[in-house]
């Protein structure tokens, strides 16, 4: 298998970051973030920060591509993104993510040609869903990643599907035996 078969977790988080225009999208680590400064800048960083199974799709039937293979279901997951605005100055910050908010709620179902990479051929749509979290929730996060919290909200990107490797060769019916009795 080709690592560009398996980069579905990078191709959602390009997809966002494709979906974001007019913005200047980091992908680093928000910790690493620079606070205020004499250079006037807007930024937004967009930082995964779990990635979770999703339950709903968990006992899935084994997929039938072809009358002669089956294939195990694929590994169906959640991604969880922090979205987080910096700026020289509050007010910027605040213009960054209401911006971005906005983008993403106007993109909250994300199909075809607005996929990257190999997620048009492995889902067919993309769900992007605001987190409703607690400060108490923000603020272990932002403690995990030992820095002092920052405005920052969360979104939820469900579903991508990673293909399995798991493949079976169905044998073809040869003989057919009717078998009946009377009763």
């Amino acid at each position: 298998m080709a690592l560009g078969d398996t980069n579905i977790i990078g191709d959602v988080t390009q997809t966002l970051k494709d979906l974001l225009i007019g913005l200047d999208v980091t992908l680093e680590s928000p910790a690493t973030l620079p606070t205020g400064g004499e250079a006037d800048f807007k930024k937004l960083n967009l930082f995964l920060y779990q990635v979770l199974e999703n339950p709903h799709a968990k006992n899935q039937p084994w997929l039938s591509p072809s009358s002669a293979v089956q294939e195990y279901p694929p590994l169906a997951i959640n991604l969880h993104y922090l979205l987080t605005p910096y700026a020289k100055d509050t007010i910027s910050a605040h213009q960054v993510l209401s911006h971005a908010m906005g983008i993403l709620h106007d993109s909250s179902i994300v199909t075809g040609s607005q996929l990257a990479g190999a997620l048009s051929v492995a889902v067919e749509q993309l769900a992007i869903v605001l987190c409703p979290m607690t400060l108490e929730e923000l603020t272990r996060i932002w403690n995990a990643l030992q820095s002092p919290y920052r405005l920052s909200v969360c979104y939820e990107v469900r579903i991508a599907a990673i293909r399995s490797e798991i493949r079976q060769s169905v044998p073809r019916v040869t003989q057919k035996i009717d078998a009946f009795e009377q009763i």
